[in-house]
């Protein structure tokens, strides 16, 4: 079972992609027009060619700031593994149902201790912005992994 907590979004892929055409195009046409004619320096001249480049460049770059945005949070729970990525800054972490030793909510946050006696914050209810069945329903599940 797969709760989506935030889906991710699809910005930094758009301009990405928007950058890397603008420098190919853009390079390739001022590859072409170098190798023919001479560059003219003087403004207006042929500047559109170097500022389209510097425009997918920025547009690049630019598309970093939503990388974090660009992940899915999520709790999976499947027959043997139970994968979630909770906060956008971390990693998904993947942890085997059979080394869970015991789940527990303490103060709206559902945590998750293994045999190894690691403590994990697997989600924090009251942070997320959920409708309350579906919160009700990631609380069941996890908890219902005790019984597992």
């Amino acid at each position: 079972m797969k709760f989506i907590i935030k889906k991710g979004s699809g910005k930094m892929m758009i301009l990405m992609l928007t950058g890397v055409f603008l420098v190919i195009a853009f390079s390739y046409q001022l590859l072409i027009f170098l190798q023919v004619h001479d560059f003219v320096y003087q403004f207006p001249g042929d500047w559109d060619k170097p500022m389209g480049v510097l425009v997918g460049l920025f547009l690049i770059l630019r598309s970093l700031k939503f990388t974090k945005e660009s992940k899915d949070l999520f709790i999976k729970i499947d027959e043997e593994y139970l994968v979630y990525r909770t906060n956008e800054l971390e990693v998904k972490h993947k942890v085997p149902l059979t080394n869970i030793e015991r789940v527990y909510k303490e103060k709206g946050k559902i945590r998750l201790v293994t045999k190894d006696l690691i403590t994990m914050n697997v989600v924090d209810l009251d942070e997320v912005r959920l409708v309350n069945e579906t919160k009700s329903l990631i609380k069941k599940s996890l908890m219902d992994l005790n019984t597992k």
